[in-house]
């Protein structure tokens, strides 16, 4: 999923806003920014305190291009690590699942596929497209409304593709608010209303609450029904606050989902999208599955595919065509 910043000078990110984000995105850190007409290339495998130190020592007054990675295709390593090199004068970075994955290089992103075929061999050719709002436009159409791209060239200029799909946070621009905690910071803040999965349980008693930040406290179902909603089945651990929620698929639920994704995906064109925009919790179902199962990541999941079905259909389209989900298990 990942997280782009495309970050000015004056912004300067909390130690609170740096760890939550490399905690929903730790396979990869890396920025870049122009200094006496050279561009100047970070990348790190390392832990918070690793990235930290680098944001404080030189990132935080700057105008820079950073990317927290959490992996979908290619290796977890440096060389797939964002920023990439383009030409000698731009490097880019990336958030989203290209269409068309990784077939040449499987060891490598879907990102580099792009670069090595697409932008590079333009941008050799003429250096300035890259300035040209009608090929921005094209670049667009061609990657779809869900990938972003940001790019910065050797003498600062930044270059944002699908900027209007990202949001603004302290002054910089976010490609998702999906791939952070959002609402925590003050972003996309709305009044909780219970989730799809959870609607179908029995609500005679509320033992917790929940407060959406900035929002107002709701009542928040926790008690147990017989019913199965969506193929979710949740086992009473209960807690403090909210309780302790186990979520695990029934088997047979999950199959008929799979299989009905994977029908969608091997038909082709659009037909994965539509079933997304048909059966948005069904989508969210299965990304849970393979992104996390804990009771945040529920949430999340379900805001990401009624916010963005595109960006679902994405990961889901991954899923298959790098063969994450062997489907041999399916039959």
């Amino acid at each position: 999923m990942c997280l782009l910043i495309n970050h000015p000078a004056n912004t300067n990110f909390s130690d609170e806003f740096l760890l939550d984000v490399y905690e929903g995105n730790s396979d990869g850190f890396g920025a870049v920014y122009a200094e006496n007409g050279e561009l100047v290339i970070i990348k790190t495998m390392g832990t918070p305190a690793d990235i930290k130190k680098i944001y404080v020592e030189e990132l935080m007054h700057r105008d820079c291009i950073i990317h927290y990675r959490m992996k979908t295709h290619g290796a977890i390593d440096l060389d797939n690590c964002h920023p990439y090199k383009v030409t000698d004068d731009v490097w880019m970075a990336h958030n989203g699942i290209l269409s068309f994955g990784n077939p040449i290089d499987p060891k490598r992103s879907d990102t580099w596929h792009f670069i090595e075929f697409v932008l590079r061999p333009a941008l050799l050719g003429q250096p300035e497209l890259l300035f040209d709002l009608e090929f921005q436009d094209y670049i667009s159409d061609m990657i779809g409304s869900s990938n972003k791209f940001a790019f910065m060239h050797s003498d600062g200029r930044t270059v944002v593709i699908n900027e209007a799909s990202g949001v603004k946070f302290h002054g910089a621009w976010l490609s998702n608010t999906y791939a952070w905690s959002a609402t925590k910071f003050g972003v996309g803040i709305k009044t909780f209303t219970p989730s799809k999965y959870y609607s179908g349980w029995e609500t005679d008693y509320n033992r917790a609450t929940h407060k959406a930040q900035g929002g107002e406290v709701v009542a928040f179902p926790t008690k147990h029904s017989s019913k199965e909603l969506y193929g979710w089945d949740r086992v009473d651990t209960y807690g403090e606050a909210f309780g302790d929620y186990e979520i695990t698929p029934k088997k047979l639920s999950y199959k008929k989902v799979v299989r009905a994704a994977y029908n969608s995906w091997t038909r082709g064109g659009n037909r994965l999208h539509d079933w997304v925009l048909d059966a948005p919790h069904k989508a969210a179902f299965l990304l849970v599955e393979w992104y996390g199962v804990d009771y945040d990541d529920v949430m999340t999941m379900d805001d990401l595919v009624n916010a963005d079905p595109e960006e679902a259909a994405s990961l889901i389209h991954a899923l298959f065509s790098d063969k994450s989900i062997d489907m041999s298990e399916f039959a």
